[in-house]
């Protein structure tokens, strides 16, 4: 396949496009998260036995990194470390009420900002689209499953 612009090119101008809109949006509403913050808000919602070993996994981040924005989103009362159960050693991320206002939140913004980005869009190309990138991320060996497995 003939490419004009690299694969990371082309998918990296629409997602700084995308993160921009939501920082600015955040700014403009005095939220003080970052991007990846309001991800990993997302993922603990999802799923109640996520361990921050998981979340720096699927992200392919850091623990040193994960562990600092999770201590963030804990001095904001968004999230409290609870022992699990079965595994004493483990602390699984939960989201307070706070938290979960918060992601309802940003999660409305982001989708605002998604459909203005989207506007003009046809929904085959959108879905299209959606294939697309589900096949890049399966091919590259990632996948939702952490957040799409909810407990």
């Amino acid at each position: 396949m003939e490419e004009e612009h690299p694969l990371g090119y082309l998918l990296g101008r629409p997602l700084r496009v995308f993160l921009n809109q939501l920082a600015n949006e955040f700014r403009n509403r005095e939220i003080e998260l970052t991007f990846e913050q309001f991800v990993m808000l997302r993922m603990i919602n999802a799923n109640s036995q996520l361990i921050q070993q998981d979340i720096a996994h699927h992200l392919q981040k850091d623990k040193s990194l994960i562990v600092r924005q999770m201590n963030g989103l804990i001095e904001k009362n968004y999230v409290v470390r609870r022992a699990n159960k079965a595994d004493k050693r483990k602390k699984n991320l939960i989201l307070t009420p706070k938290g979960t206002e918060m992601m309802n939140k940003i999660t409305e913004l982001s989708f605002e900002v998604s459909n203005k980005l989207l506007s003009g869009i046809e929904v085959e190309d959108y879905n299209a689209f959606r294939r697309v990138l589900n096949t890049i991320q399966e091919n590259g060996g990632s996948s939702d499953e952490l957040i799409n497995n909810s407990n």
